[in-house]
């Protein structure tokens, strides 16, 4: 369908021409995959488009060595704690892949008779034509071999500090396939949540509780590391501690992670401390902490007068109290009598 006697394009029929003139020959395809099309000493018609569409855009050029394709790149997770994290960790890392059995037992490719292209029929713009694609049978390389699964353990080692999701590269450890060079195994390093320990980037948050004592005369906290060894914190002297949307966040600067790539520098450790209020109070003991935190006498009266009135405040949810002070569904305002209602005027008509 392509030949100009039949009505095809004469300048694509050359390109086609010489397209399968170089894959066809061994000497050729080798200069071209080496050196591009500058390297081909013979004229004629230009095949650059076509063995850029059938090498994926991968021809050779000039000056540049040869390129061997290569396997799809594979990818593994590989989950450690955060105390492997915190000191880094070699870990194994078994891997099953495909290798080829026998190198030197390969043959030539049935399909495409060794040249590593077959002629597909496609449709460009409307017109039919035939064109060379790469042999999916071989996958371009004119051999096939017999293959077998092999399991290998890799070991891995995996930095201080580094990241969730950071990538360790295995070079040339994916799936062999004959002519092809292997892939890469790129690993993934997944961290395991921490029961007690929240960590963003190098930094450390861990969450604790202190009574209303320790929030007014001082703390101390003993944090049990991620390399084991045992932290005791403490609040400054004489501080006391004002809870801001019901924390207090305190930090103790260069406790937290070690920072990837540069382990002798270090995050922060935060603390996030919650306030436990005690839920009574003996009242001796109230009157002497009044006492001693500046409080009004409560015996002493606060107004004086006759039209003074003393009341309890107690704890009630607000939106019960709601529910059970709305008017009933239904129900009048208010009960009105044979004069009206409240505010209205009653209006008489007289009779004659």
């Amino acid at each position: 369908t392509h030949h100009p006697d039949k009505g095809g394009d004469q300048e694509m029929f050359k390109d086609i021409q010489r397209a399968f003139e170089i894959l066809s020959d061994p000497n050729k395809r080798e200069t071209y995959d080496s050196y591009g099309e500058e390297g081909l000493e013979e004229g004629g018609g230009s095949p650059h488009d076509l063995l850029s569409q059938l090498f994926g855009g991968k021809g050779g050029s000039k000056g540049r060595g040869k390129q061997r394709p290569r396997t799809e790149n594979q990818s593994r997770p590989l989950w450690v704690t955060l105390e492997e994290l915190y000191s880094g960790v070699t870990r194994s890392l078994p891997l099953l892949r495909r290798v080829v059995s026998d190198a030197s037992a390969s043959s030539t490719c049935k399909a495409c008779s060794g040249q590593g292209v077959v002629m597909q029929v496609v449709n460009l713009m409307g017109m039919v034509r035939q064109m060379p694609q790469q042999c999916p049978k071989c996958d371009g390389s004119g051999k096939v071999a017999q293959m077998k699964a092999q399991r290998d353990v890799i070991e891995v080692f995996i930095e201080k500090g580094s990241l969730d999701g950071h990538k360790i590269v295995l070079h040339g450890k994916a799936d062999e396939r004959p002519g092809h060079d292997p892939g890469d195994v790129v690993v993934v390093v997944k961290q395991r949540d921490h029961p007690q320990f929240m960590r963003k980037g190098a930094d450390l948050y861990l969450e604790r509780e202190i009574s209303l004592a320790e929030a007014l005369t001082g703390f101390r906290i003993v944090v049990t590391h991620l390399d084991g060894r045992k932290l005791v914190v403490s609040s400054q002297p004489g501080e006391v501690l004002r809870p801001q949307h019901g924390i207090v966040l305190r930090a103790v600067s260069g406790a937290g992670m070690p920072i990837h790539q540069d382990p002798f520098k270090f995050g922060n450790l935060f603390l996030v401390l919650e306030i436990r209020y005690p839920t009574t109070l003996d009242p001796a003991a109230s009157a002497e902490l009044r006492r001693l935190l500046g409080g009004p006498d409560a015996s002493e009266p606060v107004v004086e007068g006759e039209d003074v009135e003393e009341a309890t405040a107690e704890e009630l949810d607000p939106i019960d109290s709601s529910k059970q002070n709305s008017p009933k569904a239904g129900g009048e305002a208010y009960d009105e009598d044979d004069g009206g209602g409240p505010g209205m005027q009653r209006v008489a008509c007289n009779q004659q």
